[in-house]
């Protein structure tokens, strides 16, 4: 297994990458998504999710939320979201409920897959009762 592929299995933000879930997003990351795009707006909510973070004036300056922006997304997607947004706060949401709702179609796949329901229930690190639950219910 690849190094960059043992890191994505510690990156609970990784299923949010693929283009198809981006309309599983709240409003506020899919505006980010039309400034920066997909990748650099996971990176943010990975790395700064649940914060309210003030958007520098001026690209390439010398705040440190101008350094934070280029170390986390990249100075390309940080220039852009300086010229869309500076001078204001944003927030960056954490996205849970975009990643349960990840998780749980894939623990319904994984049960019509055949996967015992243990084994998926284990894997999740979820109750018995919960996981009924989410079976009942259409996702």
């Amino acid at each position: 297994m690849s190094q960059t592929h043992q890191m994505e299995l510690f990156d609970a933000t990784q299923p949010l990458r693929k283009p198809e879930q981006a309309k599983a997003l709240p409003a506020t990351a899919q505006y980010l998504v039309e400034i920066i795009g997909l990748d650099a707006t996971i990176d943010l909510v990975k790395e700064e999710g649940g914060n309210e973070l003030k958007i520098p004036s001026a690209v390439a300056g010398t705040s440190r939320m101008w350094d934070r922006l280029v170390e986390v997304i990249g100075p390309t997607a940080a220039k852009a979201l300086v010229l869309r947004c500076a001078n204001t706060t944003i927030y960056v949401p954490t996205c849970a409920a975009a990643l349960r709702q990840v998780r749980n179609r894939e623990i319904i796949r994984r049960y019509d897959a055949g996967e015992p329901f243990d084994s998926i229930r284990r894997s999740y690190k979820i109750s018995r009762s919960y996981l009924f639950r989410l079976l009942k219910r259409p996702i």
